[in-house]
């Protein structure tokens, strides 16, 4: 029974700091700068393949990592769990007016654009378009932006300028009207600006309409222009006209694109006309666009290792969190977790040339306990991984491919003694080094498999004596927990130079494996009234459980060094004012006296069938009980791995 009740503490302890909320195996809130997903704080194979990609490029890339913010004070909250953010932290309410002030309306600066050109705002407005498909770039910025650029030509004249921004705002608005339109332009003089906008606008009407090879044929014409805009734009919109006719007879029967249907010619020539952007525009106005669509047309075209180099070059070059989030956010659904139709002969992506940090996260994806088990995913051999360490060593990666060896032997091999062996222990560690860090963790892991325990212990004292990040601190604590409840040492867990000050790991410890001695010791003299409630909780509960009457007198003048009640709200698990039942809400007909009352009678005569029974009424009438619920959060609602004790757990259960 004991090894029953540590295996499911350890199993309790595990789950307290894994994954939660967004998931891409799990259903949840979108990843979102509102919505952490969870995870471990290093390389694990059970992270979801952003979290490690996230951690591991912003720390190449010297970026701040929003994570999960951890409580103020850790020894008195249950709450904490990791959880990393796709960009910057989750940004408080935008509050721009004081209690009382009205805020002023701001001008939107389209508006002030088109009554400068002699469109009331009133003309722009009434337009539902979803900005979706070619029709993304039909919209408020790139009306503006041509405003703008009509203003800015100074061979217009403000006749031909209001005119050319009407018919771009009847286009925006899908009222195109060429027939009202061009015969008023017709006396625009050839190779005029006015020409060229005039021109460019009815190659853009023909493209939002679908006619591709009229748009075309203008967009040519027009990329010779002297008008430096019209001429950049329409370089633009000819790789855009060939993107779309990659898709534009690509769909099944359903509606959905079929990339068997795919216009390769076309694909082809749009990977030309970027290029040729590009290489005529380098610091144009469009090139995060064409950069972008480019990985659209390798999708499109189904070629993963082309679109594994485009999304590896845009991670390691990314500047800001923001943009590396994203990117690995779209690279993820794109490539790396992409959905493949059942019937399909295509397989999942594996690895690129010179993509190694993509190889890494997708090779640890492999290891997960799932994917070992299910035969037709891919398999990671040692020979796989000897052929991937020259891609490593040229990207001076050559750490990340040796913790990856290390991971494969530990999760697939279970060769957890030459992973000991690989691994030399650290005298210190930086707080910004993730690889380094996972290396430590894989060897205490490899300790805990092989039952050193002991040497468990002594390792996760050690690491946690290093000026680590307080979350990676936290997941130490966790892992040092374990070892001492698997070595039988639950009191050193509350010892007064105890490491593990977190009030979740001690919160499961209290109320799974604390003997009486303890929870009387840490209902007394705990650090703060939190830990006393829950400890006072337990003991209370158990007494009356294990039939301890007198016990549970005692033990309640405890409730004395408790100065100040927690706050309902966050512990209501463990309120003691439960304890404080008045004998109400029995069956109809029968009467009870208080708890107290009737632990009393029970006190001196333990066969008391009555007082027996309305401690029985006490327990179903309030649902009074011990649970780990609150300390596993929302872990609790499905499962979650359990680390490298798993196999353990399933062993001593059995």
């Amino acid at each position: 029974m004991k090894k029953l009740i540590v295996a499911a503490v350890v199993s309790t302890l595990a789950g307290t700091s894994q994954f939660s909320l967004a998931s891409s195996d799990e259903t949840g809130c979108r990843w979102s700068d509102y919505c952490a997903m969870g995870g471990v704080p290093y390389l694990a194979a059970d992270n979801d393949t952003r979290v490690n990609l996230l951690m591991l490029a912003a720390g190449m890339r010297n970026l701040p990592v929003a994570l999960s913010s951890l409580p103020q004070d850790i020894s008195r909250s249950r709450g904490y769990q990791f959880g990393v953010f796709p960009g910057e932290a989750a940004p408080a309410t935008d509050q721009t007016t004081t209690p009382g002030q009205t805020a002023v309306p701001q001008e939107d600066p389209l508006d002030a654009l088109a009554l400068s050109l002699g469109i009331k705002p009133s003309g722009l407005t009434g337009f539902s378009a979803e900005y979706e498909g070619r029709w993304i770039s039909n919209n408020p910025l790139s009306l503006s932006q041509f405003f703008q650029t009509l203003l800015d030509d100074q061979q217009l004249d403000q006749a031909e300028r209001d005119l050319l921004a009407l018919r771009r705002a009847k286009i925006y608005r899908g009222e195109a009207q060429p027939e009202q339109f061009l015969p008023l332009m017709a006396n625009y003089a050839a190779g005029s600006h006015a020409a060229a906008f005039r021109d460019y606008l009815t190659s853009a009407e023909q493209f939002y309409q679908g006619q591709f090879a009229d748009a075309d044929t203008g967009f040519q014409r027009l990329k010779e222009s002297d008008q430096p805009w019209v001429a950049e734009t329409a370089a633009y919109m000819l790789f855009r006209v060939a993107l779309n006719q990659i898709t534009e007879n690509a769909t099944d029967q359903y509606g959905m694109f079929d990339p068997q249907r795919a216009n390769k010619d076309a694909g082809a020539q749009a990977l030309q006309r970027a290029q040729d952007y590009l290489a005529a525009y380098p610091k144009g106005e469009y090139v995060a666009s064409v950069q972008g669509l480019q990985r659209r047309v390798n999708w499109y075209l189904s070629d993963w290792p082309r679109l594994a180099q485009l999304y590896e070059s845009e991670i390691t070059a990314a500047t800001d969190i923001n943009t590396l989030g994203a990117m690995i956010d779209e690279g993820d659904q794109i490539l790396l977790s992409r959905n493949i139709p059942y019937d399909s002969a295509e397989q999942p992506f594996v690895s690129s040339a010179d993509a190694p940090l993509l190889t890494f996260t997708q090779t640890m994806k492999w290891l997960r306990k799932y994917n070992l088990d299910n035969q037709s995913m891919p398999k990671v051999s040692d020979e796989m991984l000897q052929g991937y360490k020259p891609m490593f060593a040229a990207a001076n990666q050559l750490p990340l491919w040796e913790y990856m060896h290390n991971a494969w032997l530990f999760y697939q091999q279970k060769d957890y003694a030459a992973v000991t062996k690989a691994i030399q222990p650290a005298a210190q560690l930086a707080a910004n080094d993730l690889i380094a860090f996972s290396q430590q963790i894989l060897y205490g892991d490899a300790l805990v498999m092989q039952e050193n325990w002991q040497g468990a212990e002594a390792h996760w004292r050690h690491l946690l004596g290093m000026k680590l990040a307080p979350y990676q601190q936290q997941y130490l604590q966790q892992m040092l927990t374990t070892a001492l409840v698997q070595e039988n040492k639950t009191a050193a867990i509350f010892a007064p130079d105890s490491p593990i000050n977190s009030l979740r790991y001690r919160s499961v410890v209290l109320k799974s494996l604390a003997n009486k001695a303890l929870l009387q010791q840490q209902a007394a003299g705990a650090p703060n009234d939190e830990e006393k409630t829950i400890a006072l909780h337990t003991l209370l509960f158990k007494d009356l459980m294990v039939g301890d009457y007198q016990g549970f007198i005692d033990d309640s003048q405890l409730k004395k060094n408790i100065k100040q009640t927690p706050d309902p709200q966050v512990f209501g698990d463990v309120a003691l004012s439960v304890f404080d039942w008045d004998g109400s809400r029995t069956e109809p007909g029968y009467f009870c006296a208080s708890l107290d009352a009737n632990v009393a009678v029970l006190a001196k005569n333990k066969t008391d069938a009555h007082a027996m029974n309305c401690v029985a009424e006490f327990l179903r009438t309030t649902f009074a009980d011990i649970s780990t619920e609150a300390e596993m959060g929302v872990m609790n609602s499905w499962m979650t791995w359990l680390g490298p004790n798993w196999v353990k757990i399933k062993r001593t259960a059995d």
